[in-house]
């Protein structure tokens, strides 16, 4: 198993951070751009190696966004409604991705079929949004990662409107 750690800032036009593995090694690095229609986060390795990019699609009643993987892979993030509660929906091409969990409490488990991949926590009581994700499958990493990005994206998202 590993451990990431994601701390952002408080204010942010434009936000960039680091990701931390439990040595408080850097692993990944992100940039996220200001725009005043959409939003585009791009994500790179410790070398500064491109590894995905989440960017926002306009003119959707809910949000939406799309993930590019530099291997060609490609999953949506999506918000929807439900009777009681809030869901998060994930397409993804042949990797049967889903979260399941609270979104108000921020605490999902990220899962590949029937199995556990990740799990994602958002830590409170801190300044600034801090994230803790522990990877199963280290294999997987990178798109627990890019689904904690995309739901805090939808996050505050809505947090400003």
């Amino acid at each position: 198993m590993r451990e990431l750690y994601i701390k952002q800032k408080v204010f942010k036009i434009t936000d960039h951070y680091p990701v931390m593995n439990q040595y408080g090694d850097l692993v990944y690095q992100v940039d996220q751009d200001f725009k005043l229609i959409g939003n585009k986060v791009r994500v790179s390795n410790a070398e500064g190696v491109e590894i995905f990019v989440v960017d926002k699609e306009i003119l959707t009643f809910l949000p939406r966004y799309q993930i590019s993987f530099a291997n060609g892979q490609h999953v949506t993030i999506k918000s929807r409604f439900t009777l009681f509660a809030k869901q998060i929906d994930v397409e993804s091409e042949g990797l049967n991705l889903f979260l399941q969990g609270s979104f108000f409490d921020y605490d999902f488990e990220v899962y590949q079929g029937d199995r556990v991949i990740g799990s994602i926590s958002k830590r409170f009581m801190t300044f600034g949004d801090t994230y803790e994700l522990k990877i199963y499958d280290e294999s997987l990493e990178v798109y627990v990662l890019a689904l904690m990005i995309a739901v805090d994206c939808i996050k505050d998202s809505q947090e400003k409107n």
